[in-house]
């Protein structure tokens, strides 16, 4: 199947892009040139095409500095490299290093022996400083593991068995994996208001999260489905499980898989519109949701319009380097 021929999944909302798409390709090719050198160079090549800091302002439109937006670029470049370097990293050895990271997360300084990731992490934090609160900073440690632990972790048996989960599982698996838990703490500073932990725990709050988290999931498995046909451990995409649980075909699989996605859609939409009363905080949530959905709308956006071949070219998407580049 080629990725023309798969439908474009559809919002209710716009989406917005940022007034800084295109700026951080200097910095970005720079971050990588020097810190991500633990990575082959061919990798590292394409990488520099992939447009992972325009896709932050396609996610992130509201942030209106250079200075502001920078952490959020960052961000967007070391998490999304991680989790592709340690795709197939064995549980036990990748615990100690999400650990690490979360130390620096929280305000550790890196080892002298650090590989540059790490020092991306260090400087992310930094950069976020001036925008955020240590509660900030504790919700976003806490998502990262979560992430880490019941995503990126909970994929990695499947893949290296190459074994189907069952659809339930996977949408569990996803709405961890896809990582938008912590790619999502950004819209907060993004628009300068850090929301209160306790409407942070809000039932619905926590409800419209998991539906952006699970509509993203299938949103890029659409977006990488015949990348991910033509490699044998990519089988954790929405449309192959329910294609193999199901023995149905693949246009029979997208049909279903692209109901799920929209019953996640029409629910955020319901509970958006009929948010609990937050008093004082009330036009803050609604700005904070909105843009909540116009990450969702962003990114789908800019899978099929931006300038990224980390999708749209055969071949240029890295294989999973940890144990074998060194």
């Amino acid at each position: 199947m080629k990725q023309q021929d798969v439908p474009v999944l559809q919002y209710p909302w716009p989406y917005e892009i940022g007034p800084f798409s295109q700026s951080f390709y200097e910095e970005q090719n720079d971050w990588i040139d020097t810190d991500y050198q633990f990575m082959s160079e061919a990798t590292r090549a394409k990488y520099k095409k992939h447009g992972l800091v325009e896709a932050a302002s396609y996610m992130f439109p509201a942030a209106n500095t250079k200075e502001q937006m920078r952490p959020i670029a960052r961000f967007m470049v070391w998490l999304t490299l991680l989790d592709d370097y340690y795709e197939l990293c064995p549980v036990d050895q990748f615990a100690d290093i999400r650990d690490h990271i979360m130390d620096i997360m929280m305000g550790e300084q890196p080892k002298a022996d650090d590989i540059g990731l790490i020092k991306q992490v260090a400087l992310s934090r930094q950069e976020f400083i001036p925008y955020v609160n240590d509660e900030w900073f504790i919700r976003w440690t806490k998502n990262f593991y979560c992430y880490a632990t019941y995503g990126l972790m909970e994929e990695t048996p499947y893949k290296l068995k190459k074994e189907y989960p069952t659809v339930s599982n996977l949408l569990l698996i996803r709405e961890y994996s896809i990582s938008m838990y912590p790619y999502g703490d950004p819209v907060e500073p993004s628009i300068n208001y850090i929301v209160p932990g306790y409407i942070s725990e809000h039932p619905i709050i926590k409800r419209l999260k998991m539906l952006m988290c699970r509509i993203i999931a299938i949103q890029n498995d659409f977006a990488s489905i015949e990348k991910e046909l033509g490699i044998d451990t990519e089988i954790l995409n929405i449309i192959l499980v329910i294609k193999n649980q199901y023995n149905v075909s693949l246009e029979e699989a997208i049909s279903e898989a692209m109901h799920i996605h929209d019953s996640y859609v029409q629910e955020f939409v319901e509970l958006q519109n009929n948010l609990p009363d937050f008093g004082l905080h009330q036009k803050y949530i609604k700005r904070f949701v909105h843009n909540m959905a116009l990450m969702i709308s962003g990114l789908g956006a800019w899978y099929h319009k931006g300038n990224s071949t980390r999708y749209k070219t055969p071949g240029e998407f890295p294989k999973p380097e940890y144990g074998i580049i060194t």
